[in-house]
């Protein structure tokens, strides 16, 4: 064979090489999310319905998944919302307060419960995050720091206490319910495409 057509092959080879590795590194990771994405979660561990327009929220529970607030039935671009059932078992929309110090850890606090709750350092009550009110949520940005925290009733029941380390770019959930309090870490799956 020629070398013209040996150069000729080697180059399409590489080409073909680079074409393939760069497909396979684009298959590693999501699309972004819509320049006006809202950010959904189910925190449930059944199938969600349909929220606000949107279906295939999943089961996993605590993943913030993107959206267009354009597919949306009133959801607002930059937005997180948290779905969860009442006490009563009937679905609701949680809006969480803005995110806006994003050099700390953001503490966010679920109230599904039937009386208002906060978020306390264990060790002298202090709030970290003030009363909470029923089906709503709270929040605060913190340092990373290593702290004990407790989520308390207004009737003074204890329904958690948590021994957290928190570190830069971590945000975390408390979610109170009547019978306990779940911590999660939050974090992002894939867009929903309405």
């Amino acid at each position: 064979m020629p070398i013209a057509n040996n150069l000729t092959v080697a180059a399409f080879s590489i080409l073909f090489a680079v074409s393939a590795a760069h497909a396979a590194d684009n298959e590693l990771y999501d699309a972004p999310p819509a320049d006006d994405a809202a950010f959904m979660r189910w925190i449930e561990h059944d199938t969600a319905p349909e929220i606000l327009g949107v279906s295939g929220l999943g089961n996993l529970g605590d993943v913030f998944h993107p959206v267009s607030a354009a597919l949306t039935d009133g959801a607002v671009a930059g937005v997180f919302y948290t779905v969860a059932r009442r006490t009563d078992g009937k679905i609701v929309v949680i809006e969480e307060p803005p995110r806006a110090d994003r050099t700390k850890v953001l503490l966010t606090l679920l109230n599904l419960t039937d009386e208002p709750v906060r978020l306390v350092l264990l060790e002298n009550g202090i709030d970290v995050i003030k009363p909470t009110e029923i089906n709503d949520a709270g929040a605060r940005a913190v340092n990373p720091v290593s702290a004990s925290l407790a989520v308390v009733t207004a009737s003074g029941a204890q329904l958690g206490s948590f021994d957290v380390q928190l570190r830069r770019g971590q945000n975390v959930t408390f979610v109170a319910r009547p019978e306990g309090t779940q911590l999660i870490e939050n974090s992002f799956g894939p867009n929903i495409e309405g």
